[in-house]
């Protein structure tokens, strides 16, 4: 281990371990979830190269020196940004790679709402484009001023306006019902995500867990 540690070059172990998580067929976002047990949006040091060293090709040396790099702050803990940037230092984790996952999770929790007995199709075709309803159209969807759009004709339409339009369980209810029961001024908290209905934004983990990023 010594002498393969003289040798170490932590852009290859990040290139293998992007590889691995690929070859998984997952998302850095469900690593971290499977490594931050209590959900809190940090990780120990130990607690990342315990389940490292438990999956991956790689050992304790490296691990330490790993774990040393990914924690940016040295306060002995690594948030879902610095894991980010660690593995991908040329990407903004937060405006790239959350805003992917976020409206992924967002997208299924106002779908799951449809309470009809064939439910409201939508398929993940990219990050950002998905194919709805019957007619299976492939729509933009994005995050603008924390709110989740999709993209009609020439312009944008908020999801929940969309889908008042074109799921057939909502048809036929007002916006202000849509808005009142998922945009509630108080927040509504589902699973991963807090949805407000005034200066609202898109996060993680609940508002009463999120996680501290060291980045502005």
């Amino acid at each position: 281990q010594m002498e393969e540690f003289a040798n170490f070059d932590f852009n290859i172990w990040r290139k293998r371990y992007i590889q691995w998580i690929s070859h998984l067929k997952s998302r850095i976002l469900d690593v971290f979830r499977s490594i931050d047990r209590d959900q809190d949006g940090r990780i120990s040091q130990r607690e990342f190269i315990d389940y490292v060293l438990a999956s991956f090709p790689t050992n304790s040396l490296e691990m330490n020196a790993v774990a040393n790099i990914f924690d940016m702050n040295s306060d002995g803990f690594i948030d879902y940004y610095e894991f980010v940037s660690a593995l991908h230092p040329s990407r903004d984790p937060y405006r790239k790679t959350l805003d992917a996952d976020q409206i992924n999770e967002e997208v299924s929790r106002q779908v799951s709402q449809c309470n009809c007995p064939k439910r409201f199709q939508v398929e993940q075709i990219s990050a950002n484009r998905y194919r709805f309803g019957d007619s299976q159209q492939l729509r933009m969807v994005r995050i603008l001023r924390s709110t989740l759009m999709v993209r009609v004709g020439g312009g944008w339409t908020a999801l929940d306006e969309f889908l008042v339009k074109n799921d057939p369980c909502r048809k036929g209810r007002t916006n202000l019902k849509i808005k009142e029961k998922y945009l509630s001024p108080a927040g509504s908290t589902s699973k991963g995500l807090t949805v407000s209905r005034s200066n609202s934004s898109l996060s993680l983990y609940s508002s009463a867990s999120a996680p501290t990023s060291p980045m502005t």
